[in-house]
């Protein structure tokens, strides 16, 4: 994909801050659930510890049943939860039959004055242990007497609970991250989908199915919807202009060259042949200028929006129709062979102006007959001309289409016929190709787009 494409872009930036977003949502997420989790342990824990301190009797030889807190586990060895009551001062300790005999060392875990601290401590076969531990003082005869109460479970489960709800967490913000990414592209094809509307307004306009853009755009592509419209509007005006001039310049010199075509006929009659014939060459001359220029600006001046399928069949028939009427044509061999429908992308005028050059030139020089062959090369259409004339070096095909260059000044013609072909053929996207025909004469190859 185009790295400078907007859809990339766009893509791109959403992708980048939808994973960034799930990312640290996924860690807020995760961390809320931790903090949750073993606020709930430790509210469990603080609930425990309240009903065993409850049921210590500090008068009493063992203060604390062994069945103080009714939950079985406390019972079962290694079960995970455990409490432990200790005596300040002394090793008398009592401890839950789950502990079995592990002591668990809580000397410096208890805050002082009575309030509780809650961490981790080391627990029976290598258990690690989340632990509440306070102080409580009661008062006897014999005087204060202190008592450090330890509840604690094991932090596996805690554990596997927050890395089973972490797989679960992640397993979830990938399946929203890509229905996220896959909407985002959704909503960028949709976002985008105007310009490829425009695209094809655009593309209808070059081709001639519309004059204009239509107004049926989003309101943030109109402004440029206006601006091209306008573009094309200043575009046909001058073109309008210059076909004018065109037309002016044409009539406002016509006028003077039939008046000097007519000074040398007089000049002929009169005595002055030679003068008149040669002022008639240059006023032909300039005459011929003139049309291929007038010719030639017209060619420029049309656009791409007029160029539609034509049909080069028709093309050649309809020329080789003309040319065999004429003293030239008449007397030749047509030998035409073509494929069946050959539709070129060129204007129909632009290809009958290409076509009847280039058959005038061979019915011109060619001796008896002149062979037009068409077919289809993959995406383009090849039309070869060949006749069977004296034909050309190789330093004379190298100058072919050269504006008023003639290779045999005893012919008429002003020389400029190919060179109007090459434009032709330049200005719709094609090639033309001379070389040696088979039959000794000279070869035209020309390669159009097929439409």
């Amino acid at each position: 994909m185009n790295p400078r494409s907007l859809r990339l872009r766009l893509l791109g930036g959403a992708a980048l801050w939808i994973i960034l977003a799930l990312l640290v949502a996924g860690f807020a997420i995760g961390w809320m659930f931790t903090a949750n989790v073993e606020r709930s342990m430790r509210d469990g824990l603080t609930a425990s510890l309240n009903r065993l301190v409850a049921q210590i009797d500090p008068l009493a030889e063992e203060p604390v049943p062994g069945d103080a807190l009714p939950d079985p586990r406390y019972g079962t060895p290694l079960s995970g939860i455990y409490w432990q009551v200790e005596t300040s001062g002394s090793e008398d300790s009592w401890r839950s039959r789950s502990l079995g005999d592990h002591v668990l060392e809580t000397r410096g875990a208890a805050a002082p004055d009575g309030a509780e601290r809650f961490g981790t401590l080391a627990g029976p076969g290598a258990q690690s242990l989340s632990a509440m531990v306070r102080e409580v003082s009661f008062s006897t005869d014999a005087g204060p007497r202190v008592f450090r109460v330890t509840l604690a479970e094991d932090r596996a489960l805690l554990d596997e609970s927050i890395r089973r709800f972490g797989g679960d967490l992640m397993l979830a913000l990938a399946v929203l991250g890509v229905a996220l990414i896959l909407a985002a592209w959704l909503q960028v094809q949709l976002g985008l989908k105007p310009l490829e509307h425009l695209r094809e307004g655009i593309g209808a306009v070059r081709r001639g199915e519309a004059q204009k853009l239509p107004p049926r755009y989003p309101a943030e592509v109109l402004p440029l919807v206006g601006e091209v419209n306008e573009l094309l509007s200043q575009q046909q005006k001058s073109m309008e202009f210059a076909r004018a001039r065109a037309a002016d310049l044409a009539h406002g010199l016509k006028t003077p060259l039939s008046v000097l075509r007519n000074l040398a006929a007089h000049m002929q009659t009169t005595g002055h042949a030679e003068a008149g014939a040669q002022v008639d060459e240059i006023v032909g001359e300039m005459d011929d200028r003139v049309e291929y220029q007038l010719r030639l600006s017209r060619l420029r001046m049309r656009t791409r929006a007029h160029q539609l399928s034509a049909s080069l069949n028709e093309a050649v028939d309809r020329t080789i129709a003309v040319l065999s009427r004429t003293q030239e044509g008449e007397e030749l061999d047509w030998q035409v062979q073509l494929s069946s429908e050959l539709k070129v992308d060129i204007d129909r005028h632009d290809l009958m102006e290409l076509v009847g050059v280039i058959l005038e030139n061979a019915a011109k020089w060619g001796k008896s007959r002149v062979r037009v062959e068409g077919r289809r090369d993959g995406d383009v259409a090849e039309l070869t001309i060949a006749d069977d004339g004296p034909g050309l070096t190789e330093e004379q095909i190298a100058r072919l289409g050269v504006r008023g260059q003639r290779h045999d000044e005893s012919r008429r013609g002003s020389g400029l016929g190919l060179a109007i072909a090459l434009e032709v053929v330049a200005l719709n996207a094609g090639t033309v190709h001379f070389a040696r025909a088979a039959e000794g004469g000279l070869a035209a190859t020309v390669r159009l787009p097929l439409a």
